[in-house]
């Protein structure tokens, strides 16, 4: 059993799972299809989980018809003591060192995909049903009972280190600055464009998806210059391993700074042209950032590439520096800004979401709570002054 990939002539990935001799299992698959507006990545890890669930069946010797729909439902043991138990383990075989549990969240996720199956197939099974089917609040029962089932499963994720920053201060983001930045003298591209990817991550706070999906096009340079991100149709020469994707919203962020966008248009002009001119291949590659050989770059590289940066440099970088390190440096300097303008919270939440291309305004929290931590902090250490005199 096994999750193979699609690549479609548009462009489009779709998974597929397989059983033992290879033939698409009807039912994951039906459910996959239901969820295509969800982006690739997703849908994997999706059937990924579900293919858990089949592996178990498999193992128990279970029907899924038998206990959906003909009214021999699973009992609390099989779903508290046995499917939980299964869907904590670690199955993945590549690992060197063998992990005897995944972690909460991972588990969660996996619970929170299965949870989502079976009560699609029971609905699906509930539409068949005529309107004066007396089996038709059996399975609402049953639904709501296998869903209580499941949701007792759930745990806790650990406690997180809240003492813990997750961005830069503003010495780290200063030196990281200096550290990325080319020398005059140095005509290497790679480097003007690594620069290019920080100040792009640091300025903006693009997730590093989004920063390998912009085309050159989507840098407006002029009187009024901006970016542009924004989801498009599956790029069907894009062989990427994991294809970049925008998750989320799209949006058009200015670009105030001249100088950020004259480094920009000299990138664009000079740098990517030398990266452009070693591709080898037949395709004319328009994204923003290239790899050596002048193709699309892949979201290995920029993991590798801070990975390179945290090694080299361990003093002048926090301990869990990353791209997303870069993602919350922005986010908490916005937020500081937009408090110290007098915006009240509601708004400055929904202008963090749109700066972030966020869909949600309870994902601001984290960065409100932070800057209203420092501000309490800065006036208790004003009151004690008073107190002691100092």
């Amino acid at each position: 059993m096994g999750v193979e990939v699609i690549l479609h002539d548009s462009g489009e990935l779709l998974p597929i799972l397989l059983d033992d001799d290879g033939m698409p299992i009807p039912l994951p698959n039906e459910f996959i299809l239901s969820k295509r507006k969800a982006s690739a990545n997703t849908l994997i890890r999706n059937l990924r989980e579900i293919k858990l669930l089949y592996e178990w069946f498999y193992i128990q010797n279970i029907d899924l018809y038998e206990r959906l729909i003909q009214k021999k439902p699973f009992t609390e043991a099989e779903i508290t003591g046995s499917l939980a138990e299964f869907l904590r383990k670690d199955h993945e075989k590549r690992h060197k060192k063998i992990k005897i549990a995944v972690k909460p969240d991972t588990f969660n996720q996996r619970l929170i995909t299965i949870k989502q199956f079976l009560n699609w197939y029971i609905e699906l099974y509930i539409g068949t049903l005529p309107f004066t089917s007396n089996n038709y609040q059996y399975y609402i029962t049953y639904k709501t009972r296998l869903n209580y089932l499941l949701d007792n499963c759930f745990i806790n994720s650990s406690p997180t280190n809240k003492s813990l920053s997750k961005g830069l201060s503003s010495s780290e983001q200063s030196n990281l600055i200096k550290l990325v930045k080319p020398q005059k003298e140095s005509q290497n591209p790679i480097e003007y464009r690594n620069y290019i990817m920080v100040m792009l991550m640091l300025s903006f706070g693009l997730r590093p998806g989004e920063l390998l999906s912009l085309r050159v096009e989507d840098i407006q340079l002029g009187g009024i210059s901006s970016i542009r991100v924004h989801r498009r149709p599956p790029d069907a020469n894009d062989k990427r391993k994991q294809r970049p994707q925008i998750k989320r919203n799209g949006r058009t962020l200015s670009i105030n700074d001249k100088a950020l966008a004259k480094e920009l248009d000299i990138y664009i002009t000079k740098w990517r042209e030398m990266l452009d001119q070693r591709n080898q291949t037949s395709i004319e590659w328009d994204y923003l950032i290239l790899n050596q050989d002048g193709q699309p770059l892949s979201l290995a590289s920029i993991t590798q590439y801070f990975q390179i940066l945290k090694g080299k440099y361990v003093e002048l970088v926090p301990p869990n520096f990353s791209p997303k390190t870069l993602r919350h440096t922005f986010s908490s300097s916005m937020e500081r800004l937009l408090r110290d303008a007098g915006v009240e919270e509601d708004n400055r939440k929904k202008a963090l979401a749109y700066l972030r291309g966020d869909s949600s305004l309870s994902s601001q929290d984290v960065y409100t709570f932070k800057e209203t931590e420092l501000e309490a902090n800065k006036y208790l250490g004003q009151y004690q002054r008073e107190i002691f005199g100092i």
